[in-house]
Parts: structure tokens; sequence; C-alpha cells
């Protein structure tokens, strides 16, 4: 620790330096559980602080009070707004034309998918309408046999009575 320093100084893990680390658990409370902050950030702020000193120093120690500021250039400034802008809107005019581009890839791509599920379940359409069309003349079929064995049936029976007669 530096005499002229109060404040301690602190290892790269963070931890202050000539201090002891105890090797078993502490108990820690959520203020405990803090990380202080590293050397390096003390000394970068340090370091700040003392430049900007440095620099009010000097501007003061040179400034003439009898001397007139110069005027800023608002022209400038806000030519050099309208340049920032005018390059923004280019830049958003050349992402919405790329945007516009990569949309209507989409949208064809979108769209043959699109006609391909529609031809895709037409033909299931098809081929369900032609089982069922095919079922139905099955059952047709079916029901004339049925119909025509009962008529023989019925035949045979009225042979019968007459014979039996």
């Amino acid at each position: 620790m530096d005499h002229n320093n109060p404040k301690p100084d602190f290892d790269a893990s963070g931890r202050p330096v000539g201090q002891h680390v105890p090797l078993s658990p502490q108990p820690t409370s959520p203020t405990s559980t803090e990380r202080p902050p590293s050397n390096q950030q003390q000394n970068h702020n340090g370091e700040d602080e003392q430049e900007r000193s440095d620099d009010a120093s000097d501007s003061d120690s040179q400034a003439d009070p009898g001397t007139q500021i110069s005027d800023f250039n608002w022209d400038g400034l806000a030519e050099r707004y309208h340049d920032a802008m005018r390059e923004c809107s280019n830049n958003e005019a050349e992402l919405t034309s790329e945007f516009e581009r990569l949309m209507a890839f989409f949208r064809i791509w979108a769209n043959a998918g699109h006609m391909h599920e529609i031809e895709r379940t037409f033909s299931r359409l098809r081929t369900r309408t032609l089982h069922v069309q095919h079922s139905e003349s099955e059952l047709e079929q079916k029901r004339l046999h049925y119909i025509r064995v009962v008529q023989a049936f019925q035949s045979a029976l009225q042979l019968l009575q007459i014979d039996g007669a």
C-alpha cells in the first residue's frame, strides 16, 4: 500500500495487496460480494482527473479575459448535420432497396411453394375422389347382385309352391 495514497493497491484478481487472504470461506453479506474496482481502473480515473485539471489550469493561465472568443461556425454545423443526414438517408435507401429485392425473391419462393402445395393437395383430392367413386361402384354392383340373388330365391320359392300345390 502506498502511504501517500490512502486507497489500497489491488492485484490482478481484485484482492488488496499485502492483506491476508483466508483459505476458508467467510460468511458473506450482499455488500461483501461486490468486487472492488481494479487498480487499473483507479489509476486510469486518476490520470483522467489529473489531465483534466492540467488542461484547465493551462487554458486558465493562457486565457486573457480581454480577448474576444472566436465565433462558432453555426452554418458549418448545419452543413455537417445535413451531410450526415443525407448519408444516413442514402444508407437507409440502399437498405430499403436491398430489402425489397430480397422480398421479391421471398415472394417467388413462397408462391412456388404455395403452387406446389396446391398441386399436391389437388392430386390427393383426385385420388380420394377416385377411391370413393370406385367404392360406390363396387357397392352398387354388390347391391344389384343381392337384388338378383333375392329375385332368384323368390323365383325358386314360387316354382316350389306351384309344384307343391
